[in-house]
């Protein structure tokens, strides 16, 4: 008798289902000898197949019929309401994800809970989804590298700009293309411009004003060769679209300019030695731009673009990539790598002036990670209490006022308890340091009907936070 198949239902764009294929790989590696099967968009998966993990794909059309089957395992990923439905009528031993229910929605899995929470109320958060995709398959934390090859250049000479973006507002425009291109020319490597046929006409505009017409391949290329061209170059720069993530899956170095509505540190590139350039603001990586100009996308230049991309062709192994290129006003120059657990991480390669005045942002991702970690895995205390001294050292008064706002904290849920009620804007109304958990926290008593477990569990990891505080370092 053969095996229950494992199932995922992940009917996003192609960049989120190139983000799954590290989950793809921990499943095989935990039930193997299990068929898996992934239900994904046909745009997407038909050409992505020969790159895939091996899997058998099927259409979205196919989710009724999917529901009717038994597995091993199914895991939701997608906000579709055919895949809740779909995971809420499987009949598995294991669920993970959003599944229909009949008062809404019901999230199975700590970290498919966390990462629904961040919907809106993502500033804080320093996991990346390719690890919040797996986290929840082993009770302890250490999801590993997962497949991903580290990025090795062609030493072709030519050099990938990836031209598009899900949205305009995540993409520089014509002319800032066609000057970087015209910039990486004059010193000697050619450009190569890359996209689909929604990027036909920008490619031909980048193509005009750069005068270099035979460098656009935007729209003439089916995603096969789009992945044979993107092998052959020593560097891919690219906004944060599928293109990039397939780059960075396959291998190839990859400049990720980082601008608009998106946060590296949840889908930049991920395997490890990658580069990711994004501005120099306290608000970059929201959800959604709410300033009337984005700010964000306005530091980047092609001169900046430029000088940062020559030094890592100039030194791929980034020994000192910053003093190569020069100042580069108002963005951060990033790389990418795994810490001791393997979750991701992005570091910043700051100059000497930024090293002595850090930013609080840091520390507080890096703490608000390890609470969450702590919550999971209990064994991970340590961890938080060494990223709480960190950020207690560094900002001092921020800590105290986080520690007071932890207290407000326990006593306005303490007083939900006590009335059996929550607005519905409960989270938003906290202090910017505190609104990733307390919206985990009112999302996780939702998850759990305010049922009288909810609360408890709730006022556990409200007491256990707490003591962090009030002990000693350990």
């Amino acid at each position: 008798m053969s095996a229950d198949p494992l199932l995922v239902l992940q009917l996003q764009r192609m960049g989120d289902l190139i983000l799954t294929f590290p989950l793809l790989l921990a499943l095989k590696k935990r039930w193997p000898g299990h068929p898996l099967w992934v239900a994904a968009e046909p745009q997407f998966f038909q050409e992505l197949m020969p790159l895939a993990p091996e899997v058998v794909f099927f259409p979205p059309s196919h989710c009724p019929a999917l529901a009717r089957g038994t597995y091993t395992v199914v895991i939701n990923l997608s906000g579709r309401s055919s895949a809740a439905t779909c995971l809420a009528d499987a009949t598995a031993a294991f669920k993970l994800g959003p599944a229909a229910s009949p008062g809404g929605l019901h999230v199975h899995g700590y970290w498919q809970l966390y990462r629904t929470a961040l919907t809106q109320n993502n500033h804080h958060n320093a996991f990346h989804w390719s690890d919040l995709y797996r986290l929840d398959l082993a009770p302890t934390v250490r999801p590993g590298q997962a497949g991903y090859m580290l990025p090795v250049g062609a030493k072709s000479g030519r050099v990938a700009l990836v031209l598009g973006a899900s949205e305009a507002a995540k993409r520089p425009d014509a002319l800032f293309w066609a000057r970087l291109a015209h910039r990486l020319a004059a010193a000697g490597f050619m450009p190569v411009f890359l996209g689909g046929p929604a990027e036909s006409a920008l490619g031909r505009e980048v193509a005009r004003l750069a005068r270099l017409p035979q460098a656009n391949l935007c729209g003439r290329l089916p995603l096969g060769e789009v992945a044979a061209v993107l092998r052959g170059v020593d560097l891919c720069i690219s906004p944060d679209t599928g293109p990039m993530h397939l780059a960075d899956w396959l291998g190839v170095p990859v400049l990720n300019l980082s601008m608009g509505p998106v946060h590296a540190r949840e889908t930049g590139p991920t395997a490890p030695g990658q580069w990711v350039l994004r501005a120099a603001m306290s608000c970059v990586g929201c959800w959604q731009c709410r300033r009337s100009k984005l700010y964000c996308k306005l530091a980047f230049t092609p001169a900046a673009v430029a000088r940062a991309a020559l030094a890592i062709l100039e030194d791929p192994r980034g020994n000192r990539p910053l003093s190569r290129s020069g100042p580069l006003p108002g963005l951060s120059l990033c790389r990418t790598g795994r810490d001791a657990l393997g979750l991701y991480r992005l570091e910043a390669l700051e100059d000497q002036a930024a090293r002595t005045s850090p930013s609080c942002r840091v520390f507080l991702e890096d703490f608000w990670q390890a609470v969450f970690l702590f919550l999971y895995d209990s064994s991970l205390r340590p961890l938080a209490r060494q990223r709480l001294t960190a950020l207690q050292n560094a900002f001092p008064a921020l800590a105290q006022r986080l520690d007071a706002g932890l207290a407000g904290l326990c006593a306005r849920c303490a007083a939900a308890f006590r009335h059996q009620t929550m607005p519905a804007d409960f989270w938003r109304g906290e202090v910017p340091l505190l609104r990733l958990f307390a919206g985990h926290t009112h999302m996780f008593l939702q998850n759990a009907d305010f049922s009288p477990q909810g609360w408890q569990t709730t006022l556990e990891r409200l007491t256990a936070l707490r003591a962090l505080f009030s002990s000693g370092a350990e």
